[in-house]
């Protein structure tokens, strides 16, 4: 890459391999090698195998849990790239350990204390950390693909960029945390606590959020595409620019959420709470809205083509430049609503009130307005 100037952005553009992939690489912050990633680069560079990863002989950090608590004992707490795979040190108290780089697969942790801790970049695969005190605790850039972390007290640690895939995080707890860029695809997070978190820009595609408590925290431009948010209390929160396509909403409370940008499309939304909620220039294409609450929202320029909203109560919410096209609005309630600016080609409006609703600079030719009770108090006429 020095030699051909090339920056990570533009290997990815022309390798089509993920930035995040070659980046690892790039730093050497890597454990296995992909053989279409390595394929893909050995063709790009023209060069073999050897030339990208040469072999160097690594002195063994290995020592055993006997070992390490003797140590401890004798005031040690640097065990920096230390291996202690697949340990036991349960129900053990250890504060202020560095374990920078250390190599912790399976571990079994369960119960054990590490205030302050540093595990930055530790490899904790498949670890079993249940009921595990990590209060202050540092896991930037760690790996704990299905760990077990249920139960767990995460309060002001930071995970920053760290791998969580298929973790297990149901009645965690994860106040005040750091998770901005953490990729926490397919996890379990269900009756987690998660109060006033950061979670920009994290991965939860498919995840399992049934129940959980969102409520104050960051959740700017991450991805929740497909995932199971059900019940969940995701008040006073910023989504701006989230991705929720596909996602379950069942009775999820958004309630005084800032949405705005965010794609709902196709999500379900069945009695989903939108109480003063922020939906302007939101996508909510193709979704069923028809039990969901939207009482005093805003939805100003949002996408919601072809959307059902038959019998939906939406007095007094601002519906300004949203594009209605093709959605359905039959027997809706838009009593004071705002419609200036909207599009409402071929919406179906029948038999809705739309008395003292504001519909200036709107175009009704081609709506179906028959039965509907219009700003003026007239019926419309088929």
């Amino acid at each position: 890459m020095e030699k051909r100037e090339l920056s990570q952005y533009q290997l990815a553009k022309e390798t089509g391999l993920s930035i995040n992939a070659i980046g690892r690489l790039y730093k050497e912050e890597f454990d296995r090698i992909d053989c279409n990633t390595a394929e893909v680069l050995c063709n790009y560079f023209n060069c073999d195998l050897c030339k990208l990863f040469p072999l160097e002989t690594a002195f063994s950090n290995r020592i055993t849990d006997s070992e390490f608590r003797k140590r401890y004992a004798d005031g040690e707490r640097d065990f920096s790239e230390v291996d202690l795979s697949k340990v036991d040190l349960s129900g053990l108290s250890f504060q202020d350990l560095n374990f920078t780089g250390a190599i912790l697969r399976k571990v079994i942790f369960r119960n054990i204390n590490l205030i302050n801790a540093n595990l930055d970049k530790a490899d904790l695969t498949e670890a079993d950390l249940e009921g595990a005190i990590l209060e202050k605790v540092s896991l930037n850039t760690a790996k704990l693909n299905k760990a077990n972390l249920k139960a767990a007290q995460l309060t002001y640690v930071e995970l920053k960029d760290a791998e969580l895939s298929e973790v297990s995080l149901q009645n965690s707890k994860f106040h005040w945390s750091d998770l901005n860029g953490t990729i926490l695809t397919a996890a379990k997070l269900n009756n987690a606590q998660i109060v006033r978190g950061n979670f920009e820009k994290a991965d939860l595609t498919n995840a399992e959020l049934k129940n959980v408590d969102l409520k104050w925290t960051d959740l700017r431009e991450v991805k929740l595409g497909s995932s199971d948010l059900s019940g969940a209390k995701v008040e006073a929160s910023c989504l701006i620019g989230a991705d929720l396509r596909n996602a379950n909403l069942n009775n999820a409370d958004f309630s005084l959420t800032d949405l705005t940008f965010a794609n709902l499309s196709h999500a379900d939304l069945i009695r989903t709470k939108f109480n003063d909620t922020n939906l302007s220039y939101a996508n909510l294409s193709l979704t069923n809205l028809t039990l969901t609450i939207l009482n005093q929202s805003s939805l100003v320029n949002a996408n919601l083509k072809d959307c059902n909203l038959g019998g939906c109560n939406l007095s007094g919410v601002n519906l300004s430049y949203a594009d209605l096209t093709s959605a359905n609005l039959r027997n809706a309630t838009l009593k004071g609503a705002k419609l200036t600016h909207a599009k409402l080609k071929f919406t179906d409006l029948r038999y809705a009130d739309l008395l003292n609703t504001d519909l200036s600079s709107t175009n009704l030719d081609d709506a179906y307005l028959e039965g509907a009770t219009m700003p003026n108090g007239n019926i419309g006429k088929a």
